[in-house]
């Protein structure tokens, strides 16, 4: 992972503690994105900056009954995330009782360089998972039912295996209608059911045996029949957390918009590509859909608008599109519904030779290109900084 996609989380009701930690924090790991935190999240709950590749430092010096409260509430519901406690000088009772609670370290007042460097490093040593190699997660999400997400999901991850990507899965996240078994002409067997149900035993042996093989990437399945209660589908984040270090790119076609089954995809995904066509009620469904992550806490800018089926005599024009949903089109599509239809039948991705083929490889290129240019800064800012250079090589190896 980038050290640029770090995201180191200062929490505190004022602004006292910021000025005192974030110099420190802008010296030693100056590639990282620091995002303030201004009050306590008494329901553990960081909303949509809640993402890998971050460390979270807790103020238990404002307000230590609201600040342990926050901390018992933020191991309990992000345990991943790990959590270094900010605590007054010559307090060894408030050290202990927050260890108890869950944080991985602390940093007492004064806070000095050195004592930065150290609780890091004692991060790197505890929590190897931080340092480990991770990959870009990439949702896939329609707007309505009909849009062609499905069919975008598997051509995307196929050209991004054509494009470079070593380690490639294709995960079908759809509790309801999945489809991708159908599109690739496998067996339904194992699904994404049997993951969830390992909890914290899951490995990659168990892993292995769960998803099958398709031209060289993998795909983890839907469930063969209509997932009892998928309305209340809970956290989707274990699978595509525990994915994401096992690939390169992993590209999840969730089936629906809407829930916390989508919602939790959305706060650890990399890129999102939210599906429609130039149709006015599908226009209307991704209005709808923005809206609905807004109130959410997923910022507007996170969602990249993807045309499918673009057809310039029916519908909308790109630029009325672009002002009626105040976004930029990340991609369109142009419509070919018997290039498609003939890929469908034959079981493979649609052929990279045709228009819809080169638009879905145009996507793949930008995704990978991003991905290398993220590898070029590292590699120029790894040259140039000082501080921490050594520890923060490996918390900056890129996917």
């Amino acid at each position: 992972m980038a050290a640029d996609s770090w995201h180191i989380v200062l929490v505190t009701p004022g602004r006292k503690i910021t000025s005192e930690l974030l110099p420190i924090v802008s010296a030693e790991v100056p590639s990282a994105q620091v995002i303030e935190l201004q009050g306590y999240p008494l329901d553990g709950n960081l909303g949509d900056i809640g993402q890998t590749g971050m460390i979270c430092f807790l103020d238990l010096i404002t307000n230590q009954e609201a600040g342990l409260q926050s901390l018992m509430k933020l191991v309990e519901v992000t345990p991943t995330i790990p959590v270094v406690s900010l605590v007054p000088d010559s307090n060894p009772q408030l050290i202990l009782q927050a260890l108890r609670l869950g944080a991985k370290d602390f940093l007492t007042q004064p806070f000095t360089n050195d004592q930065f460097r150290t609780v890091m490093e004692k991060l790197a040593q505890l929590l190897p998972e931080l340092i480990s190699e991770q990959g870009r997660v990439i949702t896939v999400i329609p707007a309505k039912g009909g849009c062609g997400a499905s069919t975008l999901a598997f051509n995307l991850a196929a050209q991004l295996k054509r494009g470079g990507s070593s380690r490639t899965l294709l995960a079908d996240m759809d509790p309801v209608t999945g489809t991708q078994a159908f599109q690739m002409k496998l067996k339904p067997g194992f699904s994404f059911l049997d993951i969830l149900n390992h909890g914290a035993s899951l490995d990659a042996d168990i892993w292995r045996g769960v998803v099958q093989n398709y031209s060289g990437m993998d795909v983890l399945l839907s469930p063969e029949n209509p997932v009892e209660g998928a309305q209340e589908m809970g956290d989707s984040r274990p699978i595509l957390e525990f994915s994401r270090r096992l690939y390169d790119h992993v590209v999840a076609d969730m089936g629906n918009a809407y829930g916390e089954w989508a919602l939790s995809a959305l706060r650890c995904t990399d890129d999102a590509f939210l599906v429609t066509t130039n149709e006015l009620p599908a226009l209307q469904a991704a209005q709808r859909v923005m809206a609905y992550y807004e109130s959410n806490g997923i910022l507007r800018q996170r969602i990249h608008l993807v045309i499918n089926r673009f057809n310039r005599d029916v519908g909308l024009t790109k630029e009325m599109i672009e002002t009626a949903l105040q976004s930029d089109i990340y991609q369109l599509i142009n419509s070919d519904y018997e290039g498609v239809q003939r890929a469908l039948l034959d079981g493979k991705p649609i052929q990279a030779s045709t228009s819809i083929g080169k638009q879905i490889s145009m996507m793949a290129d930008r995704i990978l290109g991003h991905d290398m240019e993220k590898q070029k800064k590292k590699a120029e800012k790894s040259r140039s900084s000082g501080g921490l250079s050594g520890l923060f090589g490996l918390f900056s190896r890129s996917t």
